[in-house]
């Protein structure tokens, strides 16, 4: 489902008692700017060419792994000599929480029910649009999500659609292992690992996402997706995948997913443009 698509399936925000944000005028630029992250990662995967195709808005189109200037080392390994994977997509889903989320000109920190983190996240397909315009390649953002109706309202009246999500993390008793738990829609994905007291290692810069996709009438927006994290560290456990739609498919179809590495502290933003 495109990000289009994404604000009339999902409906507008229903009122809710509280406090209304300030809301600017809708301007050339926007951002989400963190302090302080305590998480950040993407799983890495790809994605079949139909179904890939199917997330884009018209007037793009997919770039195959063989052919993508950004792929990750782990995606370039599993493409090497397996001309069928070669032409699938890469795509990544990403999150980023830290304890307060600076949004326009509004601070925001988490409510009781969010579990002390402001989260956001994306899924994004390596894509370029078809005019060649710009010549990079660059992320198609298919959907953008929050667990604050708070972001939400407020980038929405930017005419950027956003959608919700759940986050949760749990001990699993009798270990010392966490269950790190993203609810969007019928989609869950899961991961049982070790968070606290693995090894970590300072972090390098790891670079800056470019983003694009296509808001609500029709204005074509850019992103860039940058941090200066403080530390580093992989994320062997196990990760899952249930329900059935695209997001779903996707990734239970992919022959490699790969979860981190998990990057923390410093700061993150996602700045738009148009």
């Amino acid at each position: 489902m495109t990000l289009g698509r994404l604000l009339a399936s999902v409906g507008l925000l229903g009122a809710v008692a509280a406090p209304a944000l300030a809301q600017a005028p809708a301007g050339p630029g926007y951002l989400w700017s963190f302090t302080g992250v305590e998480f950040s990662a993407c799983v890495d995967f790809l994605v079949e060419p139909t179904l890939a195709g199917r997330q884009l808005d018209p007037g793009y189109q997919v770039i195959p792994a063989a052919s993508f200037g950004a792929l990750t080392p782990v995606l370039r390994r599993e493409i090497e000599g397996d001309t069928v994977h070669a032409a699938w997509v890469p795509s990544r889903v990403c999150f980023i929480e830290g304890p307060q989320v600076t949004i326009g000109d509004n601070l925001l920190t988490p409510e009781k029910k969010m579990e002390g983190q402001e989260v956001v996240g994306y899924w994004a397909i390596a894509a370029r649009r078809a005019d060649g315009s710009p010549s990079s390649d660059q992320w198609f953002v298919a959907q953008f999500w929050t667990n604050d109706w708070r972001l939400r309202k407020q980038t929405e009246a930017q005419f950027i659609p956003v959608g919700m999500l759940k986050r949760s993390r749990r001990p699993i008793p009798e270990s010392n292992r966490h269950r790190y738990e993203i609810k969007i829609g019928k989609t869950v994905l899961s991961w049982d690992g070790q968070l606290a007291g693995r090894d970590s290692t300072a972090a390098s810069d790891p670079g800056q996402s470019s983003l694009i996709f296509q808001g609500t009438r029709s204005i074509q927006w850019k992103a860039a997706v940058s941090s200066q994290p403080i530390w580093t560290r992989t994320l062997p456990g196990v990760f899952r995948v249930e329900g059935k739609d695209d997001l779903a498919v996707a990734l239970r179809a992919s022959p490699i997913r790969m979860f981190g590495p998990m990057y923390w502290g410093g700061p993150a933003r996602v700045e738009f443009t148009r």
